[in-house]
């Protein structure tokens, strides 16, 4: 054992899995990812006010700077998708301490909330920068699910199955919103534990994602 954790509980030969005390079973029935979002970050569910200004903070802060885009189009489009995420998160390191500086301590937690308002675009990008096609912007009136879809496969899919596909993409990240301590998590936690930034931490986890 190399820690103990306030966030989540796992007993793999029961299948139990918990994160602050809730079931993940009545998690992803129940609440949508950004909910549990809010549940891992903040210690408790969101009531309807609270989920509503967290969703405001997600929108505002969801927008990916041009330099990062500049950063995926400089890349050869045959590259690694792994390759360009790290280059990612190292550019909106070096964005991170030109404001912030070698602070690395944020109560509000806007930096983690950048973090995970960010990626689903990013991510978008770089899926479609490798298969030749242009961007679609962050659509701000759909939901976190259902707006990764769009940034990724445009209107390719009918509403009903973005709708479902969306659904589907909701349970699979609340049950991978926590990933304990697996490799990319370690890598993460040692570079924090150093008082590194935050996307300089995200940029070693995505190395370690990278391996077989």
């Amino acid at each position: 054992t190399s820690c103990s954790s306030a966030i989540t509980f796992i007993d793999g030969d029961k299948g139990v899995l918990r994160y602050r005390g809730h079931d993940v079973a009545d998690l992803t029935e129940n609440n949508d990812f950004t909910a549990v979002i809010y549940l891992l970050l903040y210690g408790k569910l969101p009531s309807s006010n609270q989920h509503r200004t967290f969703l405001l903070k997600i929108k505002e802060l969801s927008k990916v700077p041009e330099q990062v885009i500049d950063v995926i189009k400089a890349f050869p489009k045959t590259a690694h998708p792994m390759s360009i995420l790290i280059a990612c998160f190292a550019t909106l390191s070096a964005l991170y301490h030109e404001r912030y500086g070698n602070n690395v301590s944020n109560e509000t937690l806007d930096f983690g909330i950048s973090a995970i308002a960010q990626v689903p675009a990013i991510i978008a990008m770089v899926y479609r920068h490798t298969n030749d096609q242009e961007f679609i912007d962050t659509d701000n009136e759909l939901n976190y699910s259902k707006s990764f879809l769009r940034m990724m496969f445009g209107n390719a899919l009918d509403n009903d199955k973005s709708t479902l596909f969306a659904k589907a993409l909701d349970k699979i990240f609340t049950l991978h919103a926590d990933h304990e301590q697996n490799a990319s998590t370690a890598a993460v936690r040692v570079v924090g534990s150093a008082g590194s930034n935050l996307f300089a931490c995200l940029s070693a986890g995505v190395a370690t994602l990278w391996g077989p």
